[in-house]
Formats: structure tokens, sequence, C-alpha cells
């Protein structure tokens, strides 16, 4: 079993555990409710865990699954997260203060979607900055 599988099961258990004490002894019941919850939403990670592990001496064996898949090109920082955080703004100012605060925050959403895009294709297109150049093509002699 592998070791985050053992956590969130311990975890899960205990979760549980304490739900059900506070559900019996201090007859709170959102409380509990919650808690009971987190506990079935650790047993599942227990499960996909295991389920997505397979035998744990393939794992530990240095994963060669992994070694076989080849390296992934790096992608280089860009500015588009942080102005998502803009545009995630611009939509709860919109849901709580004023109406078009929303437009805003929708439009910005947008511009700042289509600006990662076109980012990050490029990259592809043109190998990324940081040493991952595109091969070469196979055509010279």
């Amino acid at each position: 079993m592998k070791l985050t599988s053992r956590v969130a099961f311990g975890l899960g258990m205990f979760v549980l555990v304490a739900g059900l004490l506070l559900w019996f002894t201090a007859h709170e019941r959102t409380g509990a409710t919650l808690l009971v919850i987190l506990s079935i939403g650790l047993f599942y990670i227990t499960l996909v865990t295991r389920r997505a592990g397979g035998d744990d001496e393939a794992s530990e064996a240095g994963a060669p699954a992994e070694a076989e898949a080849g390296e992934e090109p790096a992608i280089a920082p860009t500015i588009w997260p942080f102005a998502f955080s803009f545009a995630a703004v611009g939509l709860v100012l919109g849901v709580v203060v004023a109406r078009w605060f929303l437009i805003v925050g929708g439009v910005l959403f947008l511009a700042c979607a289509a600006g990662w895009y076109r980012d990050i294709r490029g990259q592809h297109a043109h190998g990324s900055e940081h040493g991952h150049a595109p091969p070469e093509s196979a055509s010279r002699p």
C-alpha cells in the first residue's frame, strides 16, 4: 500500500470517528455532517491512489514507465495566470458589488484566455525559450 493511500485512509478514519463523536456528544449536526463528508472524500482518495499505484514493487523500483515516456517539454513562465487573478476579482466584484464589474471581469477573462492560449501555442510552435529547441529537420544529408 502506498504512503499516500495509508495517510488518506488514516485521516479518513480519524475524521469519521471525530464526526460521529461530535454528532452523538455535542449534538452539533452541521459540523458532524461536514466531517463525515470529508471522511468520505478521504476514503475516495484512498481508493484512487490504490488503483493508480498498481504494483508497489514496480512503483518502488524507480518507475520504469516514466523513464520510457521521455522528457516532457517545459513551458516558459507567463504572466497570464496573474492576469486571470484580476479577471477573477472583476467577476467576484460583479457578483457582489455592481453588475458592470461582471462584464469587465468577463471580458478580461476572455482576453486572458486568448492571450494565454496564443502564448502557449507560440511556445510549442517555436520551441521554448529555456533550452528546449524544436528538433532539427531530418531532411539534411
